[in-house]
């Protein structure tokens, strides 16, 4: 009979030999005899297999049932974590990447908000700079200065990220990581986050995120990331609307269209535009293209003036014709309001240049 267990951590292995090590003791060392850890080595070339099978083969026997190890072919990210969630036997779901880890009591903190009825505990991140720990930092998953509970959440540190979470496995019923893409949580976590009220933010950071020159976020500029979280997000929106009222499933999502779209959308369109006029175009028309169902929401229901985002009245304005624009294929308009909307705020910083040398003048 299989053994039933509260926790499953699922751990993904991709030529990260020189960091499992560290991973697994951290996770060794928060776990009980409850938690069951499956490491899925998606096809490395490195000695990650031998650094896990020696630490399986090491460890105390009370754990040895406890850890699993699987081999797989090269797939990607996305199915090996698809891959641990039906393997899995947990009630609770922990994702932490290889190259990352954890503190001694991820998994004791979580237990006492599971016995009080929460589906959902989501902890701070310790961001790790491998090349200059001068640079670390504490994120905070939490936003108070929202109003929602939920927008908070959203607007926290890595909320697209299921690696601080601890998910209860039902909640990814529906939900499978896309294969073949980047950042492949952003099209599962967010959207999970908005299926249930009982959620637990404790404000420790718990979660060690470690930032290397090699990874995914590190090997992609911000507008490309920007790009292809907006895409993920559209096509789930996409295939929730085939299973139910499209109006329905934008209305349940809109914080999270909110969140990955719309705020932060004028910024990327900037540096974008920035970093090559030329092909700021082509890029606009692919965004059109493959969030054109998005875009039509975001302008029909007005959400950016609506919803609750950071930007200025101003900013709000201008956003909304890009949007609108967008909406009808005029990119040459759009690309128009940002160009304006640089030069303003060339000028403005010129003004608050000459306020600060005309207000040193004058204290001389």
């Amino acid at each position: 009979m299989d053994k039933g267990y509260l926790f499953t951590i699922i751990i993904p292995v991709y030529n990260t030999g020189k960091y499992i090590k560290k991973c697994l003791n951290s996770v060794l060392q928060a776990i009980d005899t409850d938690c069951e850890v499956i490491i899925i080595n998606d096809g490395s070339t490195d000695n990650s297999e031998k650094v896990a099978l020696e630490f399986i083969e090491d460890l105390p026997e009370k754990y040895k049932e406890n850890f699993k190890y699987i081999k797989k072919e090269n797939k990607g990210l996305a199915d090996t974590k698809n891959v641990g969630l039906q393997m899995a036997k947990g009630k609770y779901i922990s994702c932490v990447d290889s190259d990352d880890y954890i503190s001694e009591d991820f998994y004791e903190i979580a237990r006492k908000q599971i016995n009080k009825g929460y589906e959902i505990i989501i902890y701070d991140v310790y961001v790790i700079f491998e090349k200059d720990k001068k640079m670390n930092y504490l994120s905070r998953a939490y936003t108070d200065y929202k109003d929602e509970f939920i927008v908070s959440i959203l607007n926290g540190a890595i909320s697209g990220s299921s690696c601080n979470k601890i998910i209860k496995s039902n909640l990814y019923n529906n939900y499978k990581f896309p294969v073949g893409k980047q950042y492949e949580d952003t099209a599962v976590t967010p959207f999970i986050l908005s299926e249930t009220q009982k959620i637990k933010y404790m404000p420790y950071g718990m979660y060690y995120y470690l930032q290397r020159e090699k990874s995914i976020v590190a090997t992609n500029t911000l507008e490309e990331a920007f790009y292809k979280i907006c895409e993920n997000v559209s096509e789930v929106i996409n295939q929730k609307s085939k299973e139910k009222n499209i109006e329905e499933i934008v209305d349940k999502y809109k914080y999270v269209i909110n969140e990955f779209v719309i705020d932060r959308a004028l910024e990327y369109f900037i540096s974008d535009y920035k970093i090559s006029k030329s092909q700021f175009i082509k890029h606009l028309k692919d965004f059109k293209e493959k969030n054109s169902n998005i875009i039509d929401f975001i302008v029909d229901k007005n959400w950016i003036l609506e919803l609750e985002n950071h930007y200025s009245t101003r900013q709000k304005d201008n956003l909304n014709l890009i949007f609108k624009y967008l909406k009808q294929s005029q990119y040459n308009k759009t690309s128009k309001i940002i160009s304006k909307t640089i030069i303003i705020r060339k000028i403005r910083n010129i003004q608050i240049s000459l306020k600060t040398l005309l207000k040193s003048i004058i204290k001389k």
